[in-house]
């Protein structure tokens, strides 16, 4: 079959596909914009079915026909030439010629296994009547990359593995958290979303497949995107430096040490290699990065770094150790992420989580029973509060709700489950 008919065969066999199992994430994604829509993430996370609600929701709408969708990673279409994208799109018409008069919606996923797709993205983008929706894998779509290749003719959505309201959705968990039997189920939940975490195919896995299907992930990301993307040689180095971050998650660690390490190891590399290979797993959204909150570059540049992972089974998959302490605080960012918030961490009489300009002061603290936790918690948050001139501050827990009063001073005792609900 010539490549024409093979992109009429795909589209209609999507036309008549039932889109019945599509569970609808908390990601809005414009309809009606002259923007080219970009969606990121890194793999596995939901993005092709976030395009999929959204087309499920314009066929109440719009004529189906009006609405095409591609896979490029389709192996009918291997190997990909920029040319064929124009016969995409002559077959496209050939099968509804009377769509050139009406806008078409084209949802293109795994764009990037078409070299040079830019350029012809931006040509059907100026002289198409239609709307263009684009996924991409992280590490060869970054957004940097997309701002220069659209040259501001897009908008940038970051699709994550899923929330936690959205992990008790795919659940089909519906309580009233204003009944005993209700937070019970809501603290319950919140324990096993820091035990299996958010990617949406391990809510239907068996759990003892798991810890599989996720090192699958890992190598396809590490040896497919990373190795593949940056041209990387030393896969010894990009796997030592991924598990090294992922079980030290949410503790500050600089990278001078992590290269003196290596080379205590009989490793020759050199310093830069290491920052390279930090600042790639970062790009791919493997890891992120927490830098101390000052106005001083210098200072910035010389203190600890704090790292988070996309995920927690990331974590679980390369270490024994559960460590939930790191693991609440690593979802408490990941949250604050999700509302478009990059948080630094506070370092003034003790260490604070997390605080952002104009925002919180947050710790996590996944049981503070103990009164020597609980009070920890307190003084380090009240000197940071004394520092920034901060009235209120939070303590992230699983279960303990409590407010804390002195003088002028609020703190608030919150379970993991009330923070993200409410925030």
């Amino acid at each position: 079959m010539d490549k024409k008919n093979t992109f009429k065969q795909i589209i209609s066999d999507f036309l008549d596909r039932e889109l019945t199992s599509v569970y609808s994430r908390e990601y809005d994604l414009p309809f009606n914009s002259n923007k080219i829509i970009s969606v990121i993430g890194p793999r596995r996370a939901g993005k092709t079915h976030v395009l999929f609600n959204l087309i499920k929701e314009l066929r109440n709408t719009l004529p189906n026909e009006r609405l095409v969708y591609i896979n490029f990673e389709d192996d009918r279409l291997f190997p990909m030439r920029l040319e064929d994208m124009d016969i995409m799109i002559k077959g496209y018409y050939e099968l509804y010629p009377d769509n050139k008069d009406h806008t078409v919606y084209f949802f293109l996923d795994e764009i990037q296994e078409v070299p040079n797709w830019e350029k012809f993205i931006r040509r059907i983008h100026d002289q198409e009547n239609c709307r263009i929706y684009l996924t991409g894998s992280s590490s060869k779509m970054l957004s940097r990359e997309i701002a220069t290749a659209l040259r501001g003719r897009t908008i940038t959505f970051e699709i994550f593995p899923l929330s936690f309201s959205e992990f008790l959705q795919f659940k089909g968990i519906n309580v009233n958290p204003n009944t005993s039997k209700g937070e019970a189920t809501l603290v319950h939940e919140s324990w096993s979303y820091l035990r299996q975490g958010g990617f949406p195919e391990l809510i239907f896995s068996e759990p003892r497949f798991h810890k599989k299907i996720i090192e699958e992930y890992l190598d396809l990301m590490i040896y497919k995107d990373l190795t593949e993307r940056f041209s990387i040689h030393n896969t010894y180095l990009i796997k030592y430096l991924l598990k090294h971050f992922l079980v030290n998650i949410a503790n500050p660690i600089t990278i001078t040490k992590t290269y003196n390490d290596l080379r205590s190891q009989g490793l020759k590399i050199s310093k830069n290699t290491v920052f390279e290979y930090t600042s790639h797993l970062e790009e791919a959204y493997l890891i992120f990065t927490a830098k101390l909150f000052t106005s001083s570059v210098r200072k910035q540049a010389v203190n600890p770094t704090k790292i988070y992972g996309i995920d927690p089974a990331f974590k679980h998959a390369v270490s024994i150790s559960e460590d939930w302490g790191r693991l609440l605080e690593n979802m408490v960012y990941l949250h604050l992420r999700r509302k478009g918030i990059s948080p630094s961490y506070i370092l003034s009489h003790q260490e604070v989580d997390f605080y952002w300009e104009g925002g919180q002061l947050i710790n996590a603290s996944i049981d503070v029973s103990n009164p020597s936790t609980y009070y920890r918690e307190i003084t380090g948050l009240i000197s940071a509060m004394k520092s920034l001139g901060v009235n209120d501050g939070k303590v992230i827990t699983m279960d303990y709700l409590e407010v804390y009063k002195e003088r002028d001073i609020k703190i608030e005792f919150i379970p993991f489950w009330k923070f993200v609900f409410d925030l």
